[in-house]
């Protein structure tokens, strides 16, 4: 202990000679009770900014002074400064002094969304509790349930479902499940860190107050892999830690923060979770995102139209959010906001839960290309109308279309456009290929392209052209779609399968 009081002794007279305190320097002896040690360079600091102030402040209460650290954190209210805790700290200095009407008008100025009854049972209060006010503010801040709280908890837990049968189970949602289980997590978390926020259960899981900014991280880079993998793209590692890298950043500023609700005290400044938890930085990462992925799904790639619709629902979902996220931080800024309009953007969350929910789990047929307008929770096909005879009839004049007239090369050819060309509804045409051929639309299309570009790789009049050249050709419109067709279907590249047919003509 003695070499403890040497080692802040020496530090305070080093301070004194060479600079201010920091930061840092009051966040560490708040943190380990050592306010002590400064009081010399405490007397000598000049407090130049709120930070700053607000924790040279807590350091004169913690060493005795109250009427002085009293007055700090007037000052820090009356300049207009983020001074919820400032009111806080003011209450059990004006507690201590027996001033119980101020510190009752002090804790009620604290909004009810962030006072919670851990701050009301600290011992500098414990005499207050035979006070009409102070029982009344306590009764206020019960942790408890309502309907509304209720129901975004049940969406929450829907969420993690979701998240865990998409990661490890067998579903037949889409390609790139595994990336829409990320951002599954990452709103279920979310809305369960708002939920306890709003509940007042935060004292029970305070660790999830300091994760769901990285959590919003998150959502941008998982939902943009999601429709790469859905656009059949390859997805490099040198492009997911591209995209991650933000994230992890976040993540290891505000570890600190999230480990200290946990008591392992890191020393690091609280200023590390601020910059990782920057609403700036969280807004303009978010607004990034939206953009990228609206434009994705502005171009023509080479699936299904109810897939393309699909990934339209889930552009427009998150701007919808990042509109909600952007609002509520550009609102809070003005006189009139009410922390309730957070539930704007918990509703989104919570609408994209279960949108998910009900198109990958309960109406799986939107990638099978039936049209979502035929979505009903009934066996499909139950209720249709045609026959076997008119399925063979379809199926043969459709066989006729891509073997003789070879309409697959048309790189726009669309489900509605071959039914049209059978005169034909495209539900019925649907089902035919489903029935008779077990794939989607699309995945017939690609079958047909493929061995027509097998069979102009083999032909040596071709040998002059390139292999996407031939691709084009056949009705591709897209180089990553049609090497990871061609693999899939053949077993090997098309490169190496032109040189393996080369070789065999020699």
């Amino acid at each position: 202990m003695q070499y403890r009081l040497i080692y802040f002794l020496l530090l305070c007279n080093s301070l004194s000679l060479f600079g201010q305190l920091t930061v840092a320097d009051l966040d560490r002896a708040i943190q380990k009770n050592e306010c002590a040690g400064l009081a010399d360079a405490l007397d000598t600091a000049s407090f130049t900014d709120a930070p700053l102030k607000l924790r040279g402040a807590i350091c004169f209460y913690r060493n005795g002074e109250v009427e002085r650290a009293l007055a700090m954190f007037q000052q820090i209210r009356q300049d207009k400064q983020p001074s919820h805790y400032a009111a806080y700290w003011a209450a059990k200095c004006q507690a201590s002094l027996g001033q119980d009407s101020s510190a009752i008008a002090s804790l009620e100025s604290i909004p009810l969304d962030v006072l919670h009854n851990g701050m009301l049972s600290q011992p500098e209060f414990e005499h207050l509790k035979n006070k009409e006010r102070f029982t009344r503010l306590q009764q206020s801040v019960v942790p408890g349930f309502n309907v509304w709280t209720g129901l975004l908890a049940v969406v929450a837990a829907i969420g993690l479902f979701i998240g865990v049968f998409l990661l490890f189970g067998k579903s037949r949602f889409s390609a790139g499940e595994k990336w829409l289980s990320v951002v599954m997590f990452a709103f279920s978390i979310i809305l369960t860190s708002y939920v306890l926020i709003w509940t007042k259960y935060t004292t029970k899981f305070p660790y999830l107050l300091g994760v769901w900014q990285f959590l919003t991280f998150l959502v941008g880079p998982s939902l943009y892999f999601y429709l790469k993998a859905t656009f059949k793209e390859d997805i490099s590692q040198k492009e997911i830690a591209l995209h991650y890298a933000v994230p992890a950043l976040s993540l290891l500023l505000t570890l600190p923060y999230i480990l200290s609700n946990f008591g392992i005290q890191t020393g690091l400044s609280s200023d590390f979770f601020t910059i990782g938890a920057s609403s700036t930085l969280l807004t303009g990462h978010l607004l990034f995102y939206a953009v990228l992925v609206h434009g994705m799904t502005r171009n023509e790639w080479q699936v299904d139209a109810n897939i393309k619709l699909w990934t339209k629902i889930v552009s427009w979902g998150m701007t919808t959010y990042t509109i909600a996220f952007l609002s509520y931080f550009v609102l809070m800024k003005c006189t009139f906001f009410n922390p309730e309009w957070d539930y704007a953007i918990c509703t989104v969350m919570a609408l994209g839960i279960l949108a998910i929910a009900y198109m990958g789990l309960v109406q799986k047929r939107v990638f099978s290309s039936e049209p979502i307008s035929h979505f009903l929770p009934v066996k499909k096909y139950q209720t249709s109308s045609l026959t076997d005879s008119a399925s063979l009839s379809i199926k043969k004049g459709m066989e006729r279309l891509l073997k003789e007239e070879q309409v697959f090369k048309e790189n726009e050819l669309r489900l509605a456009d071959l039914a049209a060309y059978l005169d034909v509804s495209y539900h019925q045409l649907s089902q035919v290929i489903n029935e008779h051929y077990g794939v989607n639309f699309f995945e017939l299309i690609n079958r047909y392209r493929v061995a027509h570009v097998k069979k102009l790789l083999a032909d040596p009049n071709y040998s002059h052209h390139t292999i996407i050249q031939i691709a084009y050709e056949a009705g591709f419109n897209n180089k990553a779609s049609f090497n990871r067709y061609f693999k899939k279907e053949i077993g090997m590249t098309p490169s190496a399968f032109r040189i393996k047919e080369s070789q065999e003509v020699r």
